[in-house]
């Protein structure tokens, strides 16, 4: 073993950790919890590293989180934990609006949803945000049904 040894003062057993491992679903914090238990059970931090793939840096950077809030400040950092995004540039009622539009088939293409919107509320958005818009909303199926039912036709 290289460099200094660990040194951490930890609030849980390593078969704490181990059981909160095997439970989890969420990739990002699935791999912390792996770095932590083998640390836990007398890995080195660039064991644990190669084991979870990631630098032993980002392990040292997880540890230094441990240290400050336990396992809680480690897991509440993962991609997506409490993290609300960028507020939409239309309303609700607005996004309602263009649903349903969508919806009924008065847009062929997500590009066509683009310029309605562009024209009746003065928002620009570009091809892959109306797409993500309306995926997330359940209607870019809509569009798509209708451009090929369009085409079908001809």
């Amino acid at each position: 073993m290289r460099g200094r040894p660990l040194v951490v003062e930890w609030s849980e057993s390593a078969d704490t950790i181990q059981a909160m491992y095997e439970r989890e679903r969420n990739g990002h914090r699935r791999a912390r919890l792996q770095a932590l238990w083998l640390l836990r059970s007398g890995a080195s931090i660039g064991e644990a590293g190669r084991a979870v793939g990631v630098d032993y840096r980002t392990v040292q950077r997880w540890v230094s989180w441990y240290r400050q809030g336990g396992l809680d400040a480690v897991l509440m950092r993962t991609p997506g934990y409490a993290a609300p995004g960028r507020p939409s540039r239309l309303s609700e009622p607005q996004i309602a609006d263009l649903v349903g539009r969508s919806r009924s088939g008065q847009f062929r293409t997500v590009s066509e949803a683009v310029s309605w919107t562009s024209q009746t509320f003065g928002v620009s958005y570009t091809y892959t945000g109306m797409y993500a818009l309306l995926g997330r909303r359940g209607a870019e199926q809509t569009v798509h049904q209708a451009a090929r039912s369009d085409a079908m036709e001809e």
